[in-house]
């Protein structure tokens, strides 16, 4: 638990909540996940987006960190991430065959943008963020 809140650290209070709300419920139902990233540095980021452009692996982000808006587990305007990374806990944390949809829909049900929703960039079914402000 104590690995769970620092992951957690920086986080938006009510994203930290919520992410929270999320994990004890998929526990509950037999699927527990663990917190792999909340807020990243601006070196984070860009190692990120260097992934499968002059790094090897895929693509994993379109936000380079050079506008935090964009990059939303970097800290924003308020000065707290708005975004989380979510795995499965066991030998394969991003199977396909976990249930992924279960938590994109447990996200959007507390006000959650779920990145298995994203076009741009496909399979960030881990990823949760708090909705963009207009």
């Amino acid at each position: 638990m104590t690995e769970m809140r620092h992951r957690l650290s920086g986080v938006e209070p009510s994203l930290s909540a919520r992410v929270g709300q999320v994990l004890d419920a998929m526990r509950v139902l037999g699927h527990p996940l663990f917190v792999v990233e909340g807020v990243r540095t601006l070196q984070r980021q860009q190692e990120l987006y260097a992934q499968g452009r002059t790094t090897a692996g895929k693509i994993v982000t379109n936000a380079d960190g050079s506008d935090p808006a964009k990059a939303t587990h970097s800290v924003q305007a308020d000065g707290y991430g708005h975004a989380v990374d979510l795995a499965f806990q066991g030998l394969s944390p991003w199977a396909s065959t976990h249930p992924w949809g279960l938590l994109g829909a447990m996200a959007r049900a507390l006000g959650l943008v779920w990145g298995g929703d994203f076009t741009a960039i496909k399979g960030d079914l881990g990823h949760l963020e708090l909705p963009r402000r207009r």
